[in-house]
């Protein structure tokens, strides 16, 4: 928490010091200090007021009295914190739902009881899998906005995998196919990744995968391995 705070005040003091001529060691030390500090606070993409930032980074400097005392303060902090995660939350799940209400309505793209979105680019004709069998697959996945975080296209080599090893909304999405298909599937957040991030995933992200079946193989992973 006073990691936090130095942050704040740091932060604050970058805009008094950026009209001045670094003078000194001790100027260039504080200068890249509150540099280091304000990216991180800037990182954390808080709605944080410049200005009352600056008022109170020149209090603490001042010795003035402060408005908020110690208990105040970490009161404040705290719930300010939780206000502003759970606005960030409400923020992307909506993000989610809206694309989903609207993409339900491009024609060729159908829903599951359970919510997964899926539109068929290529009919199959070959094994449908289930859960236990092995899956060879070529895939790319993308954020609603069209950020790519993943492609075994961009690899060069589809995966194998048992199917029952992935996040859910494989589980549910890709037994709808048989081998030789492609499909293209909108998966809420709740059969990705849910309310955590996961490397540039962000928490609470409706997931693209655009999905090629290329093999189904009757065997456990282990099987398919040791026979390779």
């Amino acid at each position: 928490m006073k990691a936090f705070l130095i942050s704040i005040f740091l932060l604050a003091g970058i805009s008094l010091s950026q009209a001045q001529t670094l003078k000194t060691a001790n100027d260039s030390l504080a200068y890249a200090l509150g540099q280091d500090l304000a990216g991180y606070l800037k990182r954390m993409d808080l709605p944080v007021n410049s200005q009352i930032l600056t008022n109170a980074f020149k209090d603490v400097l001042d010795g003035k009295k402060m408005l908020f005392d110690d208990t105040q303060k970490e009161e404040v902090i705290q719930k300010g914190m939780q206000r502003v995660s759970e606005e960030k939350q409400a923020k992307l799940k909506k993000a989610g739902a809206d694309f989903l209400l609207q993409n339900k309505k491009v024609a060729g793209v159908k829903e599951t009881a359970d919510g997964i979105q899926y539109q068929v680019i290529t009919e199959g004709k070959g094994l449908q899998p289930t859960l236990t069998d092995t899956v060879v697959i070529h895939y790319k996945g993308s954020l609603i906005d069209g950020t790519s975080f993943d492609s075994s296209y961009d690899r060069g080599e589809p995966i194998t995998i048992q199917l029952e090893d992935m996040i859910e909304g494989w589980k549910r999405g890709v037994p709808l196919m048989k081998a030789g298909s492609k499909y293209k599937f909108f998966i809420p957040y709740q059969f990705g990744y849910g309310e955590r991030a996961s490397g540039p995933i962000p928490a609470y992200s409706t997931l693209i995968f655009e999905v090629e079946l290329l093999e189904v193989r009757k065997e456990p992973l282990n099987e398919v391995k040791q026979a390779l």
